[in-house]
């Protein structure tokens, strides 16, 4: 990827896992609204938006008039997959592909279903066959 994203927080990153998932631009309210963690106020929102607006991860779309105040709304300004891959290339970046597939395995027995081995051998079967195709 040609740009690098900030590193979020967890707090950060629970905000804008809600502004991902509804798609939408929200205000401060509705993202309190819509989230599953009850500790994440407005007032902690209020907190947090500022340094997602200085890390570029978010942008004031509108002021909207909310009652007797106006609100600014937010739109991402990357997806959660460029995020994720900033911050799986982050990793990479740190060890080799050995490295990653082996905490792979590690995490998919941790969790005791192979889903992820399944996934990967499917995903590594569909893209020899796309370069057979190619060729």
């Amino acid at each position: 990827m040609g740009q690098k994203n900030p590193k979020l927080t967890e707090r950060e990153y629970e905000i804008m896992e809600v502004l991902w998932e509804n798609k939408k631009e929200m205000t401060i309210n509705e993202i309190c609204e819509k989230t599953q963690d009850p500790t994440l106020t407005v007032p902690c929102v209020a907190q947090i938006m500022p340094r997602l607006l200085k890390k570029g991860s978010v942008h004031v779309e509108h002021m909207i008039s909310a009652k007797t105040k106006y609100a600014r709304t937010f739109l991402p300004n990357i997806s959660k997959e460029q995020y994720l891959e900033c911050e799986l290339d982050a990793l990479y970046q740190k060890t080799d592909i050995a490295g990653m597939l082996s905490m792979l395995v590690r995490l998919d027995r941790k969790h005791g279903d192979n889903k992820l081995l399944d996934e990967l051998e499917n995903y590594v079967k569909e893209q020899r066959q796309r370069e057979k195709g190619e060729n």
